[in-house]
């Protein structure tokens, strides 16, 4: 009988090894949970536990518990160092379409928990593709640690030089409860988690940041564009275009949007853009999920219209990679969906 509370068990039996937790975006078609552990991971690569969501999967290097109790966001939990983590789920996630990375956006990390002092900061600002090469922070890394790091990283933000290019990469913060103990959590903004202390209080932690990043998705997922057709001809458009703004301008276009839609990752953006009087419109597919999107970019500003049945997280993956290699402070036009990226107003999970 494997039960979550074996799972506590193995996960403890590591002593002071960390517990690495990896969340995956899972679009899996497979109707049952343990269908879809094997489309992804193989028959015999895997054994079933008495929760129907928990499945131990097996790798040369260990094992993995992958729990899909939330069926769209999967917590994969082990106590193997990250090295040997990452490039097993790397191959399966840019294999496939129906899985991602989380993608968090700066100031999640910034704001991991309700009165939470960071010890480590780290940022990490690659802007080659983007910016022209006198620009003062091209290239930036900062790795600062200590009590209240992230309080030097906002000084150095408040100088005009670097403040478009200082964006949280990862953070690590000590945080505890009367109840629920104490946990030291390492988090980067791929939904990469490393806990030592209290698992119970690690997994409510992860749950939480979870939820606010779903939040995030969720929200652009409902400005898709639909058609409601009409009684007699025609048909009634629903929905929005998801806008944002950059806090610093596009200084050539073309170049711009040649490396956006060039199909490299991070963006993993195919298109060709067609320009007119410094606004650039292209039909974009995404590689990644293989879902089709219509994009208005000018010198400032962006315009993303998702079609009905998108993945939200494509919007995601865009705004944290922008975070990081052209403007750290793009913002939403839209009130509620840039509350939710800024989401200062994070709870913990009961």
């Amino acid at each position: 009988m494997t039960t979550r509370a074996n799972m506590v068990e193995h996960l403890h039996a590591g002593g002071q090894t960390p517990t690495r937790t990896v969340v995956l975006e899972a679009h899996c078609e497979a109707n049952t949970p343990e269908e879809r552990i094997q489309s992804i991971f193989g028959t015999g690569n895997y054994s079933n536990t008495d929760d129907a969501y928990l499945h131990r999967v097996f790798c040369d290097e260990g094992e993995i518990w992958v729990d899909q109790l939330d069926q769209r966001f999967w917590s994969l939990h082990s106590t193997m160092p990250m090295r040997k983590i990452i490039p097993f789920l790397h191959e399966k996630v840019e294999s496939r379409r129906d899985l991602d990375w989380m993608w968090l956006p700066s100031a999640h990390l910034e704001n991991l928990w309700p009165g939470a002092v960071s010890n480590r900061v780290r940022t990490k600002f690659h802007g080659r593709d983007f910016l022209s090469d006198d620009d003062p922070a091209q290239d930036l890394t900062i790795n600062l640690s200590g009590r209240g790091a992230e309080r030097l990283l906002r000084h150095i933000s408040d100088d005009a030089k670097y403040r478009s290019a200082v964006s949280f990469d990862s953070v690590q913060v000590a945080i505890s409860d009367p109840d629920l103990g104490r946990v030291n959590e390492g988090v980067d903004r791929m939904g990469r988690f490393a806990a030592t202390g209290d698992l119970e209080y690690h997994f409510q932690f992860v749950n939480a940041v979870v939820e606010r990043y779903s939040r995030l998705v969720s929200l652009c997922e409902a400005t898709s564009l639909e058609w409601s057709p009409m009684i007699d001809s025609g048909a009634i458009p629903y929905g929005r275009p998801v806008a944002l703004k950059f806090s610093r301008p596009i200084l050539d276009l073309e170049h711009f949007v040649g490396n956006l839609f060039a199909a490299r990752k991070p963006f993993r953006l195919w298109g060709i853009p067609k320009i007119r009087d410094n606004v650039a419109t292209v039909e974009a597919v995404d590689l990644h999920v293989g879902h089709s999107l219509r994009m208005e970019i000018g010198l400032d500003w962006m315009r993303i219209y998702l079609e009905k049945g998108a993945c939200g997280n494509t919007i995601a993956r865009l705004v944290s990679n922008f975070q990081h290699r052209f403007d750290s402070r793009i913002t939403f036009i839209d009130p509620e969906l840039q509350a939710a990226l800024v989401a200062k107003s994070l709870t913990p999970a009961s």
